[in-house]
């Protein structure tokens, strides 16, 4: 077979099911056939508003499961046909000064599966010789199923989160959005990190539901309750030492530095559309606590190698999450699901 289906971004809200050539291995590259690959909140903001960093035509799509089918000449030896590969997002560069330390997630060229290289919303997939030397590229054992593979590329931006976040045993958590990223948090920070306790804020009683199943100590619903007041006694008056905005909504991240513990941390996890106001505090509410405002951006390809073992180590049980699945040519359907707010991670099976 020559052919190959894959859904092509086209433009701010077009995404059109096209016939393309199966990609031609080169050196140094592989092939693969792509059995899962979930729809991450950054592909419904591309495909509303586009993204600087993807130029049309572009196959979108970086939380990859699928098979390896054919392997480039100079390959490592460790990669073989038939072997099960989870891809993540973020591909060092390997030149800048990030690059070489370590932290790919911050490289000054930005290279990303679905933004610089064609990803997985396609029956096939080349991983580029940048991927396989030294990138999100990892292989997973027969007990995990695609799907839940497919999801170490957010649990790999979870732990990210935590490590810049500095998180110590004991602390207290607060999750602000019980969507799956919210959820893998929340599983991460008291099955991996130790937390005495989470709490997590949502204004959709569904998901604070299921936060409760995942192990969220206390829910709190902000249409509902002030949830500044309610932490603060939740803490007796302490607040939080670990503070997670996992939602683009401006307002949380005010409502988190009015809530931090002295020395606590707030990571600013999730993004905000551009025409958001900017943010406003008290500036004291930090001086006065020396509390730490940070951010997280994507993971890197350790952090990527961590997820994949704590999934296939049965660590972290995050299968749960996935809610929907759709095949390729649904999906526009996948996508309008997938924004609905009615559903956590969706999958699209593009040889299903």
């Amino acid at each position: 077979m020559e052919n190959m289906q894959a859904a092509v971004f086209l433009g701010e809200k077009l995404l059109e099911l096209q016939t393309r050539k199966i990609p031609e291995i080169k050196d140094g590259s592989i092939l693969i056939r792509v059995e899962s690959c979930a729809i991450c909140g950054s592909d419904l903001r591309i495909f509303k508003h586009g993204n600087e960093r993807v130029i049309p035509p572009r196959i979108i799509g970086h939380e990859v499961a699928g098979e390896i089918i054919e392997i480039g000449s100079g390959v490592s030896s460790q990669y073989k046909i038939g072997d099960r590969v989870s891809v993540g997002a973020d591909v060092p560069c390997g030149n800048c000064t990030f690059c070489l330390s370590g932290r790919a997630n911050c490289c000054d060229v930005n290279l990303a599966i679905g933004y610089q290289f064609d990803g997985g919303f396609s029956q096939y997939m080349l991983l580029d010789p940048l991927v396989v030397s030294g990138g999100p590229l990892q292989k997973f054992e027969t007990n995990i199923d695609f799907d839940t593979a497919a999801l170490s590329e957010p649990l790999a931006c979870c732990l990210n989160g935590y490590e810049v976040g500095l998180i110590k045993p004991n602390s207290t958590v607060v999750v602000f959005g019980a969507g799956p990223i919210g959820i893998m948090l929340v599983t991460l920070g008291l099955s991996y990190f130790e937390a005495a306790r989470i709490i997590v804020i949502d204004p959709n009683k569904e998901r604070l539901e299921l936060a409760k199943t995942f192990g969220a100590n206390h829910i709190l619903n902000p249409n509902e309750t002030d949830v500044i007041a309610s932490v603060l006694e939740l803490t007796n008056g302490m607040g939080a030492n670990m503070i997670f905005t996992a939602c683009p909504d401006v307002g949380t991240h005010e409502q988190a530095i009015a809530m931090v513990a002295k020395r606590g941390v707030i990571n600013l996890f999730g993004g905000l559309p551009k025409s958001c106001r900017p943010i406003q505090f008290y500036s004291n509410q930090l001086h006065y606590r020396e509390a730490y405002l940070t951010g997280s951006h994507g993971s890197t390809p350790k952090q990527h190698q961590l997820a994949v073992k704590l999934i296939t180590d049965k660590k972290i049980n995050i299968s749960s999450l996935i809610s929907h699945r759709f095949k390729l040519d649904q999906i526009n359907e996948a996508f309008a699901q997938a924004a609905s707010g009615q559903s956590m991670k969706v999958i699209i099976k593009p040889n299903a």
